[in-house]
């Protein structure tokens, strides 16, 4: 399993210094990755009352009230927290953000309404504006489309204000394609509207990066019929993956535009509308069955047999919903599985990761083979990108945000859960363009650099923050460069940037990386977990098209932690750190400092040869494992 995180903005946590007036913040947010709750409110409470930075004030507020709402449903508490947050300079947006969401979860949408509002008008920065619009437009779109599909439905549609929510939406995405949550939502709205044409162009821009052109595989024929707008409505939008708003489209009333979601009754449906129908609010029970035991799970209280039950019970309700030319053929896991990948591409993996049971369920939206070369060995491998998200995980739920599981892989097949990586290359652009970003960044890094040579000096083996973001900057900055030196400007230039750093996180985080891993159980010699996460590291940086960008989740906070992944991280920075200290005469190293912190002073074959010098593969005979 990969894991991709979230570009927050904010400063990055590093193991706590007692002697570090930022440790608080550090220990929170390690708590908090690591789901000791208790030990993250802690923190965050002390962030409150004695840190001075405001954008970790800001961060322990949201955080800590939508531990509250969230995970104990202590509403109150969270109300409050936020209204303390309100009145500050520091909460004076995320406060209010926040609380639109909560009022979203608890069905308060007129409250939500407001929040957003009160947010609309705190917001400091166009992003931020947008944000707060787009959940105004979620506290409009979500209850009509509950109230089409009679799921928790909540009888205040007001077609006005959908109407509004659209308009409102088309424009932003026109204006900024690409991005994930307004372009989806306008699909949705769209439907329930009745209005084709914001409907493709939020499809077009939701399908804008990390699938090619739409023009091969599972999304050619639905692109084809949403964009002539001829053909099965319907049909092209569970094909491409948008259940919900298939379902709406479905289900709407026979008479007027079809804006009106309440009074008319719906058509008399098909057999294949029926379907798919009853395929969305299988999609809705399940997540809602899921969130409630992940939310468990988080205060320890989890029962997965319970929770199996539930989902047994719900697939069975499905079985005879769906289309056979005949009577139902009997139930069991197995065909369900087999029909639901046959009929709407679903992919689900029920199991255990890291060492919870969980739920990693979405639908295919690319699907091709492709060959794996790694030191003379290969593997081929079907490459499989997911969408229409039902349950990544419960740690992708319990990190809300900040960071997501992002695939994982087999000997036959590499798995990419597709939204963790399409809106990364549009903040990868925004990151390096907009200047008080980049401001922000800098004065981060400073501040961060300072903190890790002392941190190094005591242990030259860590997760250092400024590493990671130095990494993550130049990189960025040298693929930018390097189009610009080959002539590209204007719109072709963000063009350009974003389809290429999405490439080469793709080409790192899921081909080297995943790939490495097929290639490895090919190889029939069992290992461990941490060897094959090591392994798969170490060719995620040695066959990277960009290899600073490939240090994202080898430079991370969970460095030395008790899971595979951690233990993979510090067994490669050690054995990094020893490369540079043998070849320090070679490289733009200061040898009387701290190595690793000086890593992002390395090139990019420095980089790779660092990696491919560690690999047990890269010098092994031929025929030979390399363990």
């Amino acid at each position: 399993m990969i894991v991709v995180a979230a570009s927050q903005g904010c400063s990055s946590s590093r193991p706590a210094d007692p002697a570090d007036p930022a440790a608080p913040f550090d220990r929170a947010q390690a708590a908090f990755m690591s789901h000791d709750l208790p030990a993250a409110e802690s923190a965050y409470r002390q962030v409150l009352a004695e840190d001075t930075v405001e954008s970790h004030k800001s961060e322990a507020a949201v955080t800590l009230a939508a531990i509250a709402w969230r995970v104990r449903q202590d509403t109150t508490t969270a109300a409050r927290l936020l209204a303390e947050a309100a009145g500050t300079s520091w909460g004076r947006f995320a406060a209010p953000m926040e609380r639109s969401r909560m009022l979203r979860a608890a069905r308060d949408y007129p409250g939500a309404r407001a929040a957003a509002a009160g947010a609309i008008s705190a917001a400091s920065t166009p992003l931020e504006r947008d944000e707060a619009t787009v959940a105004w437009d979620q506290a409009v779109i979500m209850p009509a489309l509950a109230d089409r599909l009679g799921a928790r439905a909540t009888g205040t549609t007001d077609p006005a204000l959908l109407r509004e929510a659209v308009t409102r939406l088309d424009s932003l995405v026109r204006r900024a394609p690409g991005r994930l949550d307004p372009a989806r939502l306008l699909v949705i709205g769209g439907a329930l509207a009745g209005d084709r044409g914001a409907l493709a162009d939020g499809w077009r821009s939701y399908y804008l990066v990390g699938t090619g052109d739409t023009l091969r595989g599972p999304l050619a024929a639905p692109r084809q019929a949403i964009g002539a707008g001829d053909g099965s409505l319907v049909r092209a939008l569970a094909e491409s993956r948008f259940f919900d708003a298939a379902a709406a489209v479905a289900l709407a009333p026979r008479s007027g535009s079809g804006s009106d979601t309440t009074g008319a009754a719906p058509a008399a449906l098909d057999a294949e509308s029926r379907e798919i129908v009853a395929y969305a609010r299988f999609v809705d029970t399940v997540t809602c069955l899921t969130d409630e035991y992940y939310r468990k799970t988080a205060l320890g209280q989890g029962r997965p047999t319970a929770w199996k039950a539930g989902l047994d019970s719900t697939a069975r309700a499905l079985w005879p919903a769906l289309r056979w030319s005949g009577p139902p053929p009997p139930f069991t896991r197995e065909r369900l599985g087999q029909e639901l990948d046959r009929r709407f591409g679903a992919v689900v993996n029920l199991g255990e990761t890291a060492g919870h049971e969980d739920l990693h369920m979405g639908h295919r939206v690319v699907d091709e083979q492709r060959t794996v070369r790694q030191y003379g060995r290969t593997a081929t491998v079907r490459f499989v990108a997911l969408d229409g998200i039902v349950s990544n995980g419960f740690q992708s739920w319990a990190w809300d945000g900040r960071a997501e599981h992002g695939g994982w892989g087999s000997k036959a097949v590499i798995v990419q859960i597709r939204p963790g990586y399409a809106e990364s290359p549009l903040r990868a652009w925004r990151d390096i363009t907009d200047t008080a970003r980049v401001r922000r960044a800098a004065e981060r890094i400073a501040e961060d650099s300072a903190a890790d040579l002392v941190l190094a000096r005591r242990k030259p083996v860590a997760y250092f923050p400024s590493v990671a973001e130095r990494l993550e900057r130049d990189g960025r900055l040298e693929l930018l460069d390097s189009l610009r030196r080959a002539g590209v400007a204007g719109p072709e230039l963000e063009a350009a940037f974003e389809r290429d750093i999405g490439d080469a996180v793709v080409e790192s985080s899921i081909f080297a990386h995943e790939g490495r891993h097929a290639i490895d159980k090919g190889l029939g010699v069992w290992m461990k977990a941490p060897e094959l996460e090591y392994r798969a590291k170490l060719s995620q940086v040695a066959f990277a098209p960009l290899p600073r960008l490939a240090f994202e989740g080898v430079m991370s906070p969970n460095v030395g932690d008790d899971t595979p992944h951690g233990k993979a991280n510090l067994r490669m920075l050690t054995g990094i750190e020893a490369w540079m200290r043998e070849h320090g005469a070679e490289l733009p190293i200061d040898r009387s400092l701290p190595l690793l912190p000086q890593l992002p002073r390395l090139d990019d074959a420095s980089l790779r040869a660092a990696a491919r010098s560690l690999d047990p593969l890269a010098h092994a005979p031929p025929g030979r494992a390399g363990v």
